[in-house]
């Protein structure tokens, strides 16, 4: 029972470990979102790659994006409803048929595309859609963007506080606060007049999120094991 213990521990002590760099990595996120976008009222960030000095200019959602594009759905899908989307990451989606499919999946998904959750959008559950498939269909609870300019830039900015109170001045409801497409299209926000700062900043932020989507399947993956370990070796004591 000892040994047992100790082995387990070893568990328990990989996921905390791991529980604290995904942490770190979030607060490190949230931290170089604060930055690396310009503060209210400022029309550059507080840090800067070197090289970029010229002012951000400001434009409207609707200038940097096709919003809600029309396609015609296909007859088996993947449907994405609003609770399949976490922070950046997709975490699931169901099946589906066009002639039974809720009325709610209508945003057909092509690679690049951004999609906003316009429902409760002080969660921050916003997804940009890079799976080589033709075949994902978003529900109406979110905003679909095309991106006119880098897509991961996008959607850092989209997730960054300023944005997102902007985004909440002006929903409506109280219980589920939502905003239509057509005020989320009006938001101004600064963007920089370089290219490659821009798609600079965007590595950035992927780089972050692809780290904390690694650990937090790989604390997944831990925990699985650990509960197998723990199943096999119980059931040796007990018989």
């Amino acid at each position: 029972q000892e040994k047992i213990g100790n082995f387990l521990s070893l568990f328990d002590r990989l996921l905390e470990k791991i529980n604290e760099k995904i942490e770190l990595l979030k607060e490190l996120k949230k931290g170089y979102l604060q930055q690396m976008f310009p503060a209210k009222g400022e029309k550059v960030p507080r840090i800067r790659f070197n090289g970029f000095n010229e002012d951000w200019e400001l434009y409207k959602l609707l200038e940097l994006a096709e919003f809600n594009p029309k396609s015609e759905l296909p007859d088996e899908f993947n449907y994405v409803d609003l609770e399949s989307v976490i922070g950046t990451k997709l975490i699931g989606y169901r099946s589906e048929r066009k002639n039974s499919a809720p009325s709610r999946a209508q945003r057909l998904a092509r690679n690049g595309d951004l999609f906003f959750q316009t429902v409760r959008p002080y969660q921050s559950n916003n997804y940009l859609f890079e799976l080589p498939h033709k075949n994902y269909v978003f529900s109406t609870g979110y905003t679909q963007l095309r991106p006119l300019i880098n897509g991961y830039f996008l959607l850092s900015r989209v997730q960054e506080k300023i944005f997102v109170n902007e985004v909440l001045r002006k929903c409506t409801g109280t219980s589920y606060p939502a905003i239509s497409s057509k005020d989320l299209s009006k938001i101004a926000t600064f963007v920089p007049t370089d290219n490659q700062e821009m798609n600079m900043i965007g590595a950035i932020f992927r780089y972050f999120d692809s780290q904390i989507n690694f650990l937090e399947q790989k604390f997944k993956v831990i925990g699985i094991l650990k509960k197998g370990y723990m199943q096999r070796l119980f059931a040796k004591t007990n018989n």
